[in-house]
């Protein structure tokens, strides 16, 4: 097979795979996932300096995430929007030697993707919903801190499929034995349904190493089940194959994140050592109807690992909060994976299978600085942020396929810098015990491949004139402090 052929024409078993997974990405935060990606992971943690001052603090949050929209006159709008409302609840008791606080939020999440009006060879109308509860508790004195915490997330997500056109081929060969079965086999409407579970736990400290001196560490490790499946029917010519059909894909992923830290009131600046390591794997089941033996209960398998580490050092240079910091991580995925039977050509089964390799590393930077820009009863800060990050792969695969239909196996870099520039402007206003909060902020990511290889994983749209936008927030949040 010509690999880059075979990415070119979108061969749509694979393409439910990447359905799959693109819905586990998509089932957490987008900026959070991205940040993660650019070395720089999200922690919640309750410091030393929240653990000495008596308060009671109630907020409630509504966060609008304008991810993607793309227009194109002759084809139709696709978009990517979401929404996020928050509760949360932060009491700390500082009265005596022995102080002890709570952290409490209460969160739920729903994005959506839909091109149904789009003139495309796909329509999907995806949606997921999310339920998260995080709770932590602390406890320690003027110079010693010892926290834990406890966070579920519940993700529940719909995307029906609309397959309007199934790939063809300039290769006979190929339509003959592959192409054209794949329409007969799942049909043109395809339903993907999903539950994906995250259980996080954390536990943190921080301890004296002298009179100015304070060690910082937090460690968390979640664990993330999802088992989501896709329902089809098949009309191919294998009687026994006919009728409702699924495709199951069981796995799991777990991560560990450990975060060191030092900190003076000597010092003007705080550095931080971060680590993380993730691995999921992944197989695909084919329930077969009773008493079938002509296809596969299992329809290959997926692993990725990926760990890696950043530093950062944050500081105050005159009147600017500054973070700078860089980071590097190790980057592995391997799969085998094959159709299922798509039918007969004479007596023959047919069925084709591919196995992909992607290994390199990543090496990352950013730069992020705040100011206040106004205080005179209405606050306005502005926030601003630069992330690069270099991409360094090398993607191996080859594929199986029968009937002597072409094949070449592949080898080839792949390399691209990412870039992303954030601003943001929070505005607040305090009026007695209450706080009204407004943030605004826009990312502007782009990337670029620099290999020189043909692989092609994007389409060319040069000569479409499109209008696209995305990457804004907005955020209003309303709080009660009581001290």
């Amino acid at each position: 097979m010509n690999f880059a052929t075979y990415k070119r024409k979108e061969l749509c078993f694979f393409l439910l795979v990447y359905v799959v997974f693109s819905s586990v990405a998509i089932a957490q935060d987008f900026y959070g996932l991205l940040n993660n990606m650019l070395d720089q992971p999200a922690s919640t943690r309750l410091s030393l300096a929240d653990l000495q001052q008596t308060q009671l603090k109630l907020s409630s949050m509504y966060i609008y995430q304008d991810y993607y929209r793309e227009s194109t006159p002759g084809i139709g709008t696709q978009s990517l929007a979401g929404n996020i409302a928050a509760v949360n609840l932060h009491a700390v008791n500082a009265r005596r030697s022995f102080k002890y606080g709570i952290f409490c939020q209460i969160q739920e999440q729903r994005d959506s993707f839909t091109n149904l009006e789009a003139a495309l060879s796909v329509n999907a109308d995806y949606l997921h919903e999310g339920r998260n509860l995080a709770l932590q508790m602390v406890i320690g004195n003027d110079r010693i801190l010892w926290g834990v915490g406890i966070d579920r997330q519940s993700t529940l997500f719909t995307a029906p499929v609309l397959i309007n056109k199934y790939p063809e081929s300039e290769d006979s060969q190929m339509n003959r034995y592959f192409l054209d079965w794949l329409e007969p086999s799942f049909g043109n409407e395809l339903d993907a349904y999903g539950k994906f579970d995250l259980t996080g736990l954390q536990t943190y400290t921080s301890l004296p190493l002298g009179p100015n001196l304070i060690l910082d560490l937090n460690y968390r490790i979640s664990d993330k089940a999802f088992a989501p499946y896709i329902d089809y029917v098949n009309s191919s010519n294998i009687d026994e194959l006919q009728g409702d059909r699924q495709m199951v894909f069981d796995g799991a992923n777990v991560n560990r994140f450990l975060e060191i830290g030092l900190e003076s009131p000597q010092w003007s600046f705080k550095p931080t050592l971060t680590m993380q390591k993730t691995i999921a794997d992944m197989t695909i089941e084919n329930p077969l109807p009773e008493g079938v033996i002509d296809d596969f209960p299992e329809l290959g398998w997926l692993d990725f690992s990926r760990s890696g580490g950043a530093f950062a050092i944050e500081g105050q240079v005159y009147d600017l909060d500054l973070e700078v910091g860089i980071g590097y991580s190790q980057w592995g995925v391997n799969t085998e994976l094959t159709t299922p039977v798509l039918g007969r050509y004479w007596f023959f089964p047919i069925a084709h299978a591919a196995e992909l390799h992607i290994s390199g590393k990543s090496i990352s930077q950013h730069l992020d600085f705040h100011r206040e820009l106004i205080n005179r009863g209405i606050r306005v800060d502005l926030n601003a942020g630069y992330q690069h990050a270099y991409f360094d792969f090398r993607v191996v695969g080859e594929a199986e396929l029968e009937f002597n239909i072409r094949s070449v196996p592949i080898d080839s870099p792949l390399q691209f810098h990412m870039h992303v520039i954030s601003i943001g402007v929070p505005i607040s206003y305090t009026f007695n015990s209450f706080t009204l909060h407004y943030e605004i902020n826009q990312m502007i990511p782009w990337f670029k491949r620099v290999d020189d290889s043909a692989l092609q994983f994007q389409r060319d749209d040069r000569q479409l004139d499109r209008e696209v936008r995305g990457g804004g927030q907005h955020m209003i949040a309303l709080s009660y402090a009581l001290r």
